[in-house]
Formats: C-alpha cells, structure tokens, sequence
C-alpha cells in the first residue's frame, strides 16, 4: 500500500507544497485507490453496470449481451468489453476491437490513467522533467503499477487537469468533476478531505 508521507514528498518534489491542495489531492487519490490499495481498473463488470458507465457504447453492449444470452447482473467477457469501450478513442487504434489496445490502456495508477493519448503525454513529461528517460510505452503500463509510477502519473493528471487552482478555492465538486469525471463517491471525498486537512492543519 502507498504512503500517505510517500505522497507528499512527490507532491513537494513537484511544487505541490500548499497544505489545502495537498489535502485536496490525499482525498481524491485515496477515493479513486480505494485507499491506495488499488492501482489497476478492475475488469469485473456486469452487463447492467457496463450500461450505466459507457452509455455511448449501449448498441454494442446490448448487442453482446444478446448474442451471449446474458443476464443484467452476468459478467461483461473480457477483454471485449474494453477494447469496445476503450479501443477506438482516447488515441487507441481506430480498429478498436481488432487489437487489444482498449485493454491494454484500461486504468493504470492511482487516478486510473487511460488511454494511448495519456499515457504519451505522461510519458513526455516524465522525460521533460529528466526522470525515467529510458522508460519506454512497452514498460511504461508495469511502472505506473509502481508506487513511483502511480503517484507521479497522479500529479501529472492533477496538473494537467488545472487542478491546482480549484483545490487552493477549496472547490471539492469543481475537483472531483475533473478527478472523476462526475461527482461520483462525492460523500466519501468530502470525508476524506476532512481527515486529510485535519491531518495537515489545514
């Protein structure tokens, strides 16, 4: 499991030395890791669930769900479901299901790095900031696996996000809006903001 002490000294080491901001960022990476335990986009999804999340792809859920005879509550086949909701944007091939890409750059780290797009980008600023120039996009899903890899991509996705800003405004809903995507687990953030800041002195 990471450290809460691990973290804030990456966040330091990346200008990230705001006591607010730092408790923002502890209480969105703690939600999103399920306590920073959990670095790796969970690939159980039942078909009712699947529906709900990538409402853009229902056609092709529904129609997989007919052709398998499945129920609502059946697990969705992978890596199927992935490359169907992934495969074809966020930079990945436009053959999606033809490959694996989909699944292969399902969420990795903390805040669930996605996508081809985001994992070059993270990649190019790992090697502007001169850290891990050999580190290659063959490696680079096992590194965010990483304690290292998963904080640093985290606090490339908050600054890239313009995170900074709306953490310091002490705006949880702006920030988790941008986190999440939604508001999604908005009671548990709100929770954990409060530990974090009571344990920053915030």
């Amino acid at each position: 499991m990471i450290s809460v002490v691990d973290i804030t000294s990456y966040l330091c080491e990346c200008n990230m030395n705001n006591p607010l901001e730092q408790a923002h960022f502890l209480a969105q990476a703690d939600h999103e890791s399920a306590g920073f335990t959990q670095l790796l986009e969970g690939s159980k999804y039942r078909f009712a669930r699947a529906l709900e999340i990538w409402p853009s792809r229902k056609t092709q859920i529904l129609a997989k769900q007919t052709e398998l005879k499945a129920h609502n509550m059946d697990f969705c086949p992978q890596p199927w479901l992935f490359n169907t909701v992934y495969g074809s944007r966020m930079g990945n091939d436009a053959n999606g299901t033809a490959d694996n890409d989909g699944f292969d750059t399902r969420g990795h780290g903390i805040f669930q790095l996605t996508g081809m797009d985001n994992r070059v980008r993270f990649l190019n600023w790992l090697n502007q900031k001169g850290r891990w120039l050999a580190l290659t996009m063959a490696g680079l899903n096992s590194f965010l696996l990483t304690e290292e890899g998963a904080i640093l991509s985290a606090i490339w996705f908050w600054q890239d996000k313009g995170c900074s800003a709306l953490a310091l405004s002490d705006d949880l809903t702006a920030v988790t809006r941008k986190i999440n995507g939604g508001l999604n687990g908005l009671t548990d953030r709100r929770q954990k903001l409060i530990k974090y800041k009571k344990m920053l002195g915030v």
